[in-house]
């Protein structure tokens, strides 16, 4: 099961690379065509706009697992350590529940744009509009995942160790 979610933690890095990277060529491609073309491309105002969703929605996942989602650190750490286990269970089973609460309606909205496409990129919107079930279903995910490693803490483990 943990080597499932490492690699699947890696694949959802690749994809944010690979997105990031897409992004950032739209940029520059449209910040290009703004100063030195008299009819710059309009597609790349609505690509970076959507790689920027996506980026969002497959990082939320990962970053609730790794702690570089916004936390109260001060707050944790001037708790006692039975006191801080139950304020990060609870957090952590309120951020699966808010996830998986939020996927039927991420779905519904996906499947609404499949009669829709996009102005410049004509895309069909389902596909767009998927990144927030992308959104829904790894952070409820991986919320699970964070809930089950602090139930099942090492004794002595530190609950989220700081990785920057």
């Amino acid at each position: 099961m943990v080597g499932a979610l490492k690699k699947l933690e890696q694949l959802i890095k690749w994809a944010i690379f690979l997105v990031f990277a897409f992004m950032i060529a739209a940029v520059v491609i449209q910040v290009f065509g703004r100063t030195f073309m008299t009819q710059p491309p309009i597609w790349t105002e609505e690509a970076s706009r959507v790689t920027l969703l996506y980026i969002v929605g497959l990082g939320v996942g990962a970053s609730v697992l790794t702690g570089d989602l916004v936390n109260v650190d001060l707050a944790l750490v001037l708790m006692p350590k039975s006191v801080r286990r139950i304020c990060e269970l609870t957090s952590a089973a309120l951020v699966s529940l808010f996830g998986f609460f939020m996927v039927p309606g991420a779905w519904e909205f996906t499947v609404s744009g499949a009669m829709q496409t996009s102005p410049t990129l004509e895309t069909p919107m389902q596909y767009i509009f998927g990144s927030m079930l992308f959104f829904a279903v790894l952070l409820g995910t991986f919320g699970l995942v964070k809930f089950l490693d602090v139930l099942f803490v090492i004794p002595g483990k530190e609950l989220t160790p700081p990785t920057h």
